[in-house]
């Protein structure tokens, strides 16, 4: 799973998010960043890619263009090939062999609540936490225009399976 480039918490949150899904359905997955994650972001224990296997599929998340993921840690070597993009920009360029871009979300958190259903996983605690901290660095604790009745309820479900959303917000 690819995030960008200067990782931000929705970049972050959302491989996050997708990684423990996957992984909570038996599959191996990480996250593959080109530059360190900031260590704010430490409560979410992220599984970082160490090359220990052969990603047989590429999903990049919150990643609008090619020239986002930036060039060090062997990142070029997947970016080439992205199965899938999961965006939240209208601006995305198209740039991997299928989208999932919504740019009336307020981060790309967002649509990982409905996607990680229906692969069929549950979004548990740590999954919440995650998808929050997309959505909560993304629209500045709720402050900015792009946040919407349907993320503020987004967030609530999230607040629901018991996550401490102030400690994420004060992080």
């Amino acid at each position: 799973i690819l995030c960008h480039k200067n990782p931000d918490g929705d970049t972050i949150g959302s491989g996050a998010a997708l990684c423990k899904a996957l992984q909570h359905l038996g599959k191996t997955a990480a996250v593959l960043c080109s530059d360190p994650i900031p260590a704010m972001y430490d409560y979410m224990q992220i599984t970082v890619y160490d090359g220990s296997f052969t990603p047989a599929f590429v999903v990049a998340v919150d990643v609008a263009g090619i020239q986002l993921f930036g060039e060090r840690n062997n990142i070029q070597e997947y970016a080439e090939h992205v199965d899938l993009c999961i965006d939240h920009h209208g601006s995305n360029s198209g740039y991997a062999y299928e989208t999932l871009v919504d740019d009336g979300a307020a981060a790309a958190a967002e649509l990982l609540t409905t996607l990680i259903p229906e692969m069929g996983a549950k979004i548990t605690p740590e999954i919440a936490e995650a998808i929050y901290t997309g959505i909560t660095t993304d629209t500045g604790c709720f402050k900015y225009t792009n946040a919407t009745p349907r993320t503020y309820r987004i967030a609530a479900c999230m607040m629901e399976t018991g996550i401490d959303a102030a400690a994420i917000n004060r992080e």
